[in-house]
């Protein structure tokens, strides 16, 4: 068995009732449930910045329409690797400014959605 050290931390009124709740409804002590929680692994936990490259698709993608949902989709998964770093982010990044690019200049000639005519005619 590995070995266990103490933990002691500072949460809010609040925060404490809230996770008693969860523990009695488990039927496990506070301590216990605590421990769980500390004890899972974090699948999918922020890091410095986290989201900021996925706001800025969604700020790229506001203002065109609707019919880029598709490349939006594309952008925000390549966002979300770009968040994660490492090698395979820095390959996303690249391929995110590219279809940026694309998007913005493919949907961005349009600026009435109503009858689809093109800004510059």
């Amino acid at each position: 068995m590995a070995p266990t050290v103490s933990l002691s931390a500072r949460v809010s009124p609040q925060v404490r009732a809230r996770l008693a709740a969860d523990a009695q409804a488990q039927g496990v002590a506070l301590a216990t449930y605590a421990a769980r929680l500390l004890s899972e692994p974090v699948t999918d936990a922020p890091g410095p910045g986290a989201g900021a490259v996925r706001n800025e698709v969604e700020c790229v993608f506001a203002h065109l329409p609707d019919e880029a949902s598709l490349e939006k989709e594309i952008c925000l998964a390549l966002a979300r690797t770009v968040e994660l770093g490492g090698t395979p982010g820095i390959a996303a990044g690249k391929e995110l400014l590219s279809e940026i690019r694309y998007a913005t200049l493919h949907y961005a000639a349009y600026d009435d959605e109503d009858d689809g005519d093109p800004a510059w005619s």
